[in-house]
């Protein structure tokens, strides 16, 4: 047993590490941040190259359990979580995203009253103004779009209809543009090296690294601290509130494996029962990705240039944006292994489109009550009509930019794809069955909503139904994913919760 804790924060990921930095601030608070994955950043400072989506040891190697197909799930294992292996894309949800939240009994969360952390959070290096930071802990900046490939993508996506637009994070409007990222001389910024890094000199924050959270402990209706793995040994850690931040995989199965989620199957596993909960797990999340590979002409992808520069929003009924289109460049051969051989040595370049508002949903959920047994984990992407259908709609527009006139004469070939799987509707809809991916943006697995909401597990707040002194603070609380990458958004929620929190002291 250690002694106890004012709060313990289980996670150390883009909201998990921004909410214990910010409940530091409080001298007098002692804030316990658990960490499975190692501490990088103390050791060697280090991100890598922007962009890179996975960095090798730093993840949870998961797969998805869907069908005969199963695909890699990864999620960031390291102190950052996702923040420290993403693409640094810095991205808000869209306004009317927050108000739908707030629309389904969570008036907390109307954009109105979420933007001032947006805020919070950044110092904005590119634009001003009353909805731009300039004096929070995470940088952001656009890259340059002044390259071949990335013109010539601005180019045929105005062809599209798609005008420019200067800020991405103020446009909720259908354009092409700049790539907002949170990232400084070409590397990503995430929350251990901004938040973290100006929060590790508190004597009153400390970080374990490399600790296993096991199983939550409570008392009757209380949480009283978590049972973790550490140094090869089992140590009970005591706290007087608990905050589970592990991301939209791991927090439902921590909530799991403590007896919190649907009672009748977690006693069939052996797990006794503590709250019955059934939306633990359920309504999983993500967002469906399809790519289109190429090669381009010799000499066009340049040694360090980001893979992500431009980005598309674009709307699938022609209004509403629903479809996110990226250029990808000076992608190496080994960072896509199924594709490598045909990329013959040679950088490869792809145009992607992501469904960044969808009806399919998935789960997550225990095999068995050991600690270390793999997650089932079923996504059930695009698996809705309608999911369906906007995604093939998607393809076209990516198949359209492939070909327009700018793009066309930068590329060698094209692989796998061709004009005929695109024009008729059985071929492109088998090969959208067949090349969609998941964008490892697990949400809404333990998703906010009032008391009488049965599938809901957390309060507006935050706070777990039938357990005091228990939250949940990262994207397993979203009620839907919102239509951009989660970062940033996960980042807000860890404001937000510290503002609560603090006030509860």
């Amino acid at each position: 047993m250690t002694a106890g804790w004012d709060d313990v924060v289980v996670g150390a990921g883009s909201a998990g590490a921004t909410l214990a930095a910010r409940l530091s601030e409080q001298a007098g608070r002692r804030v316990l941040l658990l960490e499975a994955g190692p501490d990088r950043s103390a050791a060697d400072g280090g991100p890598e190259q922007l962009g890179r989506p996975t960095l090798a040891g730093l993840n949870w190697e998961y797969e998805t359990a869907d069908g005969d197909r199963p695909v890699p799930y990864r999620v960031g294992r390291v102190v950052g979580g996702s923040s420290a292996v993403n693409g640094a894309i810095a991205l808000r949800g869209l306004p009317a995203d927050f108000d739908e939240w707030a629309a389904a009994g969570n008036p907390e969360w109307a954009w109105w009253k979420v933007l001032p952390y947006f805020v919070r959070l950044e110092t904005d290096h590119d634009v001003t103004g009353p909805e731009h930071g300039d004096r929070g802990p995470v940088p952001i900046r656009r890259l340059a779009t002044g390259t071949p490939l990335g013109d010539a993508f601005v180019d045929a996506c105005r062809q599209q209809g798609l005008p420019p637009v200067a800020d991405l994070n103020a446009a909720p409007t259908p354009g092409v543009g700049a790539l907002p990222t949170n990232s400084w001389q070409g590397r990503r910024m995430g929350t251990a090296e901004t938040y973290l890094a100006a929060a590790r000199g508190r004597p009153n924050l400390t970080i374990w690294p490399e600790s296993t959270a096991l199983r939550l402990l409570g008392d009757g209706s209380r949480v009283t601290g978590v049972e973790v793995r550490r140094g090869g040994r089992t140590v009970r850690v005591d706290a007087d509130r608990v905050t589970v931040s592990a991301g939209g995989v791991n927090t439902p199965l921590l909530l799991q494996r403590s007896g919190i989620g649907p009672a009748d199957r977690l006693a069939k596993l052996g797990v006794r029962p503590w709250v019955d909960l059934p939306g633990v797990g359920a309504n999983l999340s993500d967002h469906p990705l399809l790519g289109i590979w190429t090669v381009p002409r010799a000499g066009l992808c340049r040694a360090g240039d980001p893979w992500h520069s431009v980005v598309a929003r674009a709307a699938s009924d022609g209004v509403d944006p629903d479809l996110m289109v990226f250029l990808n460049c000076n992608v190496a051969p080994e960072d896509v292994p199924t594709l490598g051989p045909m990329l013959r040595g040679r950088p490869g370049v792809s145009v992607a489109v992501m469904l960044m508002s969808t009806d399919s949903r998935g789960s997550v959920a225990l095999r068995d009550a050991a600690p270390d047994s793999p997650p089932e984990i079923r996504l059930n992407l695009a698996r809705e009509p309608r999911d369906e259908q906007r995604l093939m709609t998607g393809t076209r527009l990516v198949w359209s930019l492939l070909r327009a006139p700018a793009m066309a004469g930068l590329l060698e070939r094209v692989l796998l794809w061709t004009d005929r799987m695109v024009a008729e509707e059985p071929l492109l809809r088998r090969a959208v069955r067949t090349f969609v991916a998941p964008s490892w943006h697990p949400a809404g697995t333990a998703r906010m909503g009032p008391a009488g909401d049965p599938g809901a597990v957390v309060d507006q707040f935050l706070r777990v139904h039938g357990v005091d002194g228990l939250r949940v603070v990262d994207a397993s609380v979203l009620p839907t994913v919102p239509r951009a990458t989660p970062n940033l958004t996960c980042v807000m929620l860890g404001e937000r919760a510290a503002g609560w929190m603090s006030e509860m002291r």
